[in-house]
């Protein structure tokens, strides 16, 4: 994850403890800070999918970005979290075809700049 960041350039700092959601701070190119929670996944939720649960962080104001790394594929994705319960993202196209309201994995392979 750290090595992902600093290949795209990112400082990053690890918190002393890791308690109250943040396992990790990333300086933004304008000086700001973002506070990332980290997820491993080691097996996709479904066929085609992979779910991450956000629950205890809504509301919280302590999570920024929720970093997701897939073992699998060596990936990870960083997705900009807005208090949702739940995250899913998309590795494959749907049995059924669906692609509206479908998230991709990788379309949150760079690391979002906000603040």
């Amino acid at each position: 994850m750290r090595q992902e960041l600093l290949k795209q350039g990112y400082n990053t700092y690890l918190p002393e403890v890791d308690i109250d959601q943040v396992d990790l701070i990333v300086e933004l190119n304008n000086g700001s800070f973002q506070r990332v929670q980290i997820k491993t996944i080691t097996k996709p939720t479904t066929r085609t999918a992979i779910q991450i649960r956000c629950a205890k962080y809504v509301n919280s104001g302590r999570v920024d970005v929720v970093a997701v790394y897939y073992m699998p594929m060596n990936k990870c994705a960083f997705v900009p979290y807005n208090n949702e319960k739940m995250l899913s993202l998309a590795l494959q196209t749907a049995k059924n075809n669906q692609t509206s309201k479908r998230t991709w994995f990788y379309q949150y392979e760079e690391y979002p700049e906000f603040s």
